[in-house]
C-alpha cells in the first residue's frame, strides 16, 4: 500500500486561497488615517490640536538602582546598571554608546533572555525596548527580587 503524502500541499493551498480572499477587504479608514500619519481622535483635543499631556509610554516605569546582563548580538555580556524599567523596556547605563536600533540580548535575574533593541541612546545612557512585553504577573514578580526605588511619574 503507497500513499502520497499531499496532504501538506492542500493545506496550504486552502491557507493561500484564505489569505488571499481576506486581502480583498477594504481598509478601515482609521488604519487608512493611521498609515497617512494622521493623528488619531485620542490624540486630539476637540478644539483639534495635539495634546501636550499625552504620554507616548504605554507602560508605566519603576525606578531601579540595579543590575542586569546585557550583550550585543554577536558580542560579549556585560553586567550594565539598570536605572528604570517597565514590562515593554528599561533604561541602563551601557559601557559604550550604542547604535540606535543595535539588536542585543538582555537577561534580568532569574528570566529567560529577552530579545530587545536599542531604542534611544544619549552617551552611555541607553533605552533598551523588550522585542517580547514582559507578563504583569511576571513583572510583578521581578520587582519583589530588585530593590527598587519609588515609581516614576508616567
Amino acid at each position: 500500500m503507497h500513499m502520497t503524502n499531499d496532504i501538506p500541499e492542500r493545506r496550504l493551498l486552502r491557507i493561500r486561497g484564505r489569505a488571499r480572499a481576506g486581502s480583498e477587504k477594504p481598509v478601515p479608514p482609521k488604519v487608512q488615517a493611521y498609515l497617512r500619519g494622521e493623528p488619531s481622535a485620542s490624540q486630539t483635543s476637540a478644539d483639534d490640536s495635539p495634546c501636550p499631556d499625552d504620554e507616548r509610554r504605554r507602560f508605566s516605569r519603576v525606578s531601579l538602582s540595579s543590575e542586569m546582563i546585557v550583550r550585543r548580538v554577536g558580542g560579549f555580556n556585560f553586567q550594565v546598571a539598570v536605572k528604570d524599567i517597565s514590562s515593554g523596556g528599561c533604561r541602563v547605563e551601557m559601557l559604550e554608546p550604542c547604535e540606535l536600533g543595535d539588536p542585543v540580548i538582555a537577561r534580568l535575574p532569574e528570566l529567560e533572555p529577552l530579545g530587545s533593541r536599542v531604542c534611544w541612546g544619549e552617551g552611555i545612557t541607553t533605552g533598551i525596548q523588550f522585542l517580547t512585553t514582559i507578563h504583569p504577573a511576571v513583572f510583578d514578580a521581578l520587582l519583589a527580587r530588585l530593590p527598587t526605588s519609588e515609581p516614576m511619574p508616567a
